[in-house]
């Protein structure tokens, strides 16, 4: 049987599990904290500076993948970039509301600072724009031009202070520096300091080997990811900033599915310790997984591991990747509680934005969930 969004364009329901005809919601709000907007008329002045096809996830794409992507970003134009479809679709989602941050390839670290600026600020202020369409259904999540930290610093102080954004989007890497480059860390330190939630998004970790089958994304991008966390945990940001608050997509990439790893290596070698002096999966403590893992024996696997208080609600929307049925994937565990499924449906994520659930409205009910 088919999920709750068999008409939600252009894509239908995960098969990566069974789906059920009608599933009850939870009685108390429900957050998706991994939703993308796309902000219209920016990318054609960065692209002047650098050619989209010297992106990793373009450069080594198949000729069939480039086609298949041009073809869906034209069909799901409305849903990128609008406010109307997307509450649509959010109800259809049993979502009441969602957190949107820009589409990753808008961070544009690429761009060269005072363009990378420029461009941060028009991104989040397109976000201010549409969260105020429908404040009561949706909360922004904002971009800062971490190719400067200077600039960096003073986007995160106006998206925070004078757009109302409860949290920031991240790449997992930002031009060729990794995210433990030395100059980052005053960044990081006021990232620690205000305790704001940051979405770790990856782009790609693409090569010659990735081109066929969408592998750029599939492998890619939860690749990009797991190399970003290593990094932030072996050369010792999270010990040195014990206040950062990561949400990791993508249910965590494949570190938490291979987490004893990085612990096993930190006993054995001098290499792995050089910064940090406990195992390396301790600091995993201060990091957040979004439910976008598909099916449903690896979502009780990162609520078993990790616990319910470290699990939100994610959906990806409006992408091919995304997961549209992301109230009725936690609702179908039947192994944890009633109060456990309200958390991660939507608690976790209000505590960790700091909003008041009585703040928003609720979605309005479909034939295949009451």
């Amino acid at each position: 049987m088919p999920g709750n969004v068999d008409n939600i364009r252009p894509y239908g329901p995960s098969a990566g599990r069974e789906h059920p005809e009608h599933f009850k919601r939870p009685d108390t709000l429900t957050l998706d904290i991994h939703g993308h907007i796309m902000t219209e008329g920016i990318d054609e002045e960065v692209r002047k500076h650098v050619p989209a096809m010297s992106l990793d996830a373009v450069k080594y794409a198949s000729p069939l993948t480039r086609e298949l992507n041009k073809k869906q970003n034209e069909e799901r134009h409305e849903e990128l970039v609008g406010v109307t479809k997307r509450l649509e679709d959010m109800d259809k989602m049993c979502v009441d509301v969602m957190a949107i941050s820009p589409q990753p390839p808008q961070m544009h670290y690429d761009a060269p600072d005072a363009l990378g600026q420029e461009t941060a600020q028009k991104v989040n202020d397109n976000i201010a724009r549409a969260v105020s369409e429908a404040p009561d259904r949706l909360l922004g999540l904002g971009t800062v031009p971490l190719q400067n930290t200077d600039m960096a610093l003073k986007e995160l102080d106006r998206l925070t202070n004078e757009l109302g954004f409860k949290g920031i989007q991240i790449g997992a890497q930002i031009g060729n520096d990794e995210l433990s480059a030395e100059r980052l860390e005053p960044f990081w330190a006021k990232c620690s300091e205000m305790e704001i939630p940051i979405l770790l998004h990856p782009t790609s970790f693409a090569s010659e080997r990735f081109g066929a089958h969408y592998l750029t994304n599939i492998i890619g991008n939860p690749l990009d990811t797991t190399v970003a966390i290593h990094y932030l945990i072996f050369d010792g940001v999270m010990a040195r900033h014990p206040g950062l608050k990561f949400v990791v997509v993508h249910g965590g990439a494949f570190v938490a599915a291979y987490a004893a790893r990085m612990d096993h290596a930190w006993g054995q070698r001098e290499d792995c310790c050089l910064h940090i002096d406990q195992p390396p999966t301790s600091y995993l403590k201060n990091m957040y997984f979004d439910t976008v893992v598909f099916a449903n024996d690896q979502l009780e696997f990162l609520i078993q591991k990790y616990g319910s208080d470290k699990i939100v609600l994610g959906t990806d929307y409006p992408f091919d990747m995304a997961d549209y049925d992301p109230t009725e994937h936690v609702m179908g565990i039947d192994s944890i509680s009633a109060a456990d499924k309200e958390a991660i449906c939507g608690l976790n994520s209000a505590k960790l934005l700091g909003v008041d659930v009585n703040d928003f409205a609720r979605a309005k009910p479909q034939d295949n969930w009451s």
